[in-house]
């Protein structure tokens, strides 16, 4: 969750992607749910938290 939105994974599988926005748009009904396209990421063994985390100063 971020400043008024959630962001959560796509998987490209239109039902399965409506069904979950849905459900996190009647969990989280004052914020826009975005999903984001993670193929690349998940290729990698990754996913959206891996992306989002703090990187240190060299």
């Amino acid at each position: 969750m971020c400043n008024g939105a959630v962001i959560a994974p796509q998987f490209g599988d239109g039902r399965a992607d409506a069904a979950a926005r849905a459900t996190l748009q009647r969990a989280f009904p004052g914020r826009t749910v975005e999903q984001l396209d993670i193929d690349a990421l998940g290729s990698g063994g990754g996913g959206i938290h891996c992306v989002t985390q703090q990187q240190p100063v060299p």
